[in-house]
């Protein structure tokens, strides 16, 4: 079965770290590709997305690249490869748990256009503050518990 590729980029380790998390929950990946954006290595970056793209975009199915942010240098360069394709998406403001959900999506042989609407639920939803509620002072209660 095809399934839809996939690049990550973004600064320093951003895409092998999110990489190396998204495997340790998920296992290794096929059609997955991680291209950092290095600070010393800033001049072949272009080429080397250029080249990530291109190797994902011959799968039959499209491939779909994961970015840090929008609007920075992998952003940019990405939208610009993309452009020359009809078959490649990409998605910034990449998150765990949009990476997760994404895989197991195309696991399912899903179109990539439903790739990337799982995508982009997945990473809005994985996205919350929460708060541990204090426990009461058991302390000052057990006083009054036994009626002292």
């Amino acid at each position: 079965m095809h399934m839809v590729d996939f690049v990550i980029t973004g600064r320093a380790t951003f895409a092998p770290g999110m990489t190396g998390a998204l495997e340790m929950i998920a296992g290794p990946q096929e059609h997955f590709a991680s291209v950092p954006f290095l600070e010393d290595e800033a001049a072949t970056y272009p080429d080397a997305i250029a080249d990530a793209i291109a190797t994902a975009s011959e799968n039959p199915e499209g491939a779909v690249v994961f970015c840090d942010l929008m609007g920075g240098t992998p952003f940019n360069q990405a939208m610009i490869v993309a452009a020359t394709y009809d078959d490649v998406d990409v998605v910034a403001g990449c998150n765990l748990p949009m990476l997760l959900e994404s895989c197991s999506e195309r696991m399912f042989g899903s179109t990539r256009s439903e790739v990337v609407e799982a995508a982009l639920s997945a990473g809005t939803m994985g996205v919350a503050h929460r708060v541990l509620e204090s426990e009461p002072d058991t302390q000052d209660n057990a006083d009054e518990e036994d009626g002292i």
